[in-house]
């Protein structure tokens, strides 16, 4: 797994876009023909064509490489075609299953904020979010981007901290067509043994502007009835959603975990 910036991942000259050496004019898209997710999406599978028509028959305009990205302006209506532009100019078209949608998951300055969980005998906390950089796995095509969180809290009259990681993917997991991105909040100091730590994972649908919890790891410290979506409309905001959901989702014996009020499960002597 290597750590880079997006710029590098998109413009380096290894991945830079073969243009066929009959490259034909570039086609005007009619936009009422399209519909459907817009924006950047990577190419994850190697020598795609694209065409001059949303056909198989169409003239080949060009070829991508892996790990490029493109413009979506939106798939033909009625087919699995998408139509595509970079860097300004339009292209052609290319097969859906060629392509992925991604988003900038960074921050540009941390992000501050507060939960209140009170109501459910839990945690008041004030967290600090910073980004720390991208993760980018060579093998899989799997981009996400890595963070750092502190919490400052208050419960039962008593006052403590505690830190973790978090990371937000910035293709979806599977590689599919729709723009549902993982967001996962690794608490590592609360273990149940070795890699079996807590975490909680949530989904943002950027599609639908929702972030849905998902999964606990650990079934001892999940709560119940799981509070079951937010909304949310930019990662900015599907991290702030991500993160009250997550916490909501430790059971109060999670919390005197990290509150220090009990002992660790990994810290325990066998009797």
């Amino acid at each position: 797994m290597k750590y880079q910036s997006l710029m590098g991942l998109a413009i380096a000259t290894t991945f830079a876009m073969t243009i066929a050496t009959h490259a034909l004019a570039a086609p005007m898209f009619d936009v009422s023909t399209l519909e459907g997710h817009t924006g950047p999406f990577l190419v994850i599978k190697n020598n795609v064509n694209v065409r001059d028509k949303p056909a198989s028959t169409g003239e080949k305009v060009a070829q991508l490489p892996s790990r490029d990205i493109v413009t979506v302006k939106g798939r033909v209506k009625g087919t699995q075609w998408l139509a595509i532009s970079k860097k300004g100019n339009n292209l052609g078209y290319i097969y859906a299953s060629s392509l992925t949608p991604m988003i900038d998951a960074s921050l540009k300055e941390p992000i501050t904020s507060n939960i209140d969980l009170s109501a459910d005998d839990k945690g008041v906390c004030a967290y600090n979010l910073t980004f720390e950089g991208r993760a980018i796995e060579e093998e899989t095509i799997f981009v996400s981007a890595d963070y750092q969180v502190t919490f400052n809290c208050t419960m039962d009259d008593d006052k403590f901290d505690f830190s973790a990681l978090v990371f937000m993917s910035e293709v979806p997991p599977d590689l599919g067509q729709k723009p549902i991105y993982q967001i996962t909040l690794n608490l590592p100091d609360v273990a149940t043994g070795y890699e079996e730590f807590l975490s909680a994972t949530a989904l943002f649908n950027q599609a639908e502007e929702q972030v849905i919890m998902d999964a606990v790891s650990l079934e001892q410290f999940k709560e119940k009835a799981l509070r079951d979506k937010l909304p949310a409309t930019t990662p900015q905001e599907a991290l702030q959603a991500a993160l009250k959901l997550q916490l909501s989702s430790f059971n109060k014996k999670a919390w005197r975990i990290i509150a220090g009020e009990i002992p660790n499960p990994s810290e325990l002597k066998p009797q």
